[in-house]
């Protein structure tokens, strides 16, 4: 089985701005996940995101007769303007939705791309998901892109959060200090195009490691090609290559990796062991 741990499913079968229309429909998604036993995190940016993640988990679940797609509901920093702005409105908006999802995410902080809202609004948004995640020890899945010292600081005020950290693109004293807490940490298409990348996979210790397409969108913006699920079969090939190890192996530390964070989170109504 296959693995991956961070993607935007439901942005197959729309319209995307600024981008060139995929050449992988929905259905055609759905079937290859299927197919190839892909085990498929849904990340969700917005309420609107999580009910779209919710109706492909259906299909596909029900199409592999097994629990095979987890979606996720988190809100992405770039989704954050438009909800309320004290903290109690805004937690009782999003409870629901944080309560009814096994693992958060997509959630976190961007300093670097996201220029319409301020970083006060983003962490003040992200510090509800993290305390519903303090609350519960639930996994969260973590965007940092030039946030990455004010994430370390924020997390210190939830010890009992558990981030799993999404293609990390940093400093890496900050990565090293993120290591040490044992921050499970995914790996993906940029392994392909990125000699740092390739860095921090080496300084990763084995058990932190996980595989992630980020798809649809990510190969083609790094200027490759491929927005098929399938791309997970060559971002495990790449970290095999990376650490200099067979791809079997790698497949099998990954496999083993996802299987415990997995079986973490069967007391917050894990759908995969019903």
């Amino acid at each position: 089985m296959f693995f991956d741990f961070h993607t935007h499913f439901d942005f197959y079968g729309r319209n995307l701005s600024n981008s060139v229309p995929l050449t992988t429909t929905l259905n055609a998604a759905i079937d290859c996940v299927v197919q190839n036993n892909i085990f498929t995190v849904g990340s969700s940016v917005n309420i609107e995101s999580w009910e779209r993640n919710k109706t492909i988990a259906d299909r596909v679940n029900a199409a592999a007769g097994r629990i095979l797609y987890l979606p996720t509901f988190g809100i992405h920093p770039s989704y954050t303007a438009s909800l309320p702005s004290s903290t109690q409105e805004l937690q009782a908006a999003i409870e629901p939705y944080l309560a009814a999802s096994a693992i958060i995410g997509e959630a976190g902080l961007d300093y670097f791309w996201e220029t319409k809202t301020p970083p006060q609004r983003q962490e003040t948004v992200l510090a509800v998901q993290l305390d519903h995640c303090e609350r519960t020890g639930k996994y969260i899945v973590l965007h940092t892109k030039g946030a990455e010292q004010r994430i370390l600081e924020m997390l210190s005020d939830f010890p009992h959060a558990r981030p799993i950290i999404h293609w990390y693109d940093g400093p890496e004293d900050v990565y090293k200090k993120l290591l040490d807490r044992g921050y499970p940490q995914t790996f993906g298409v940029g392994l392909r195009y990125n000699p740092v990348e390739q860095r921090q996979l080496r300084l990763t210790p084995r058990e932190l490691i996980l595989s992630e397409t980020d798809n649809p969108e990510s190969d083609r913006w790094l200027g490759g090609t491929d927005d098929s699920p399938a791309l997970i079969c060559r971002v495990v090939a790449d970290i095999a290559s990376v650490l200099g190890i067979q791809k079997e192996e790698a497949a099998a530390l990954i496999e083993h990796n996802s299987l415990n964070i997995r079986s973490d989170f069967s007391d917050h109504g894990d759908p995969i062991r019903k």
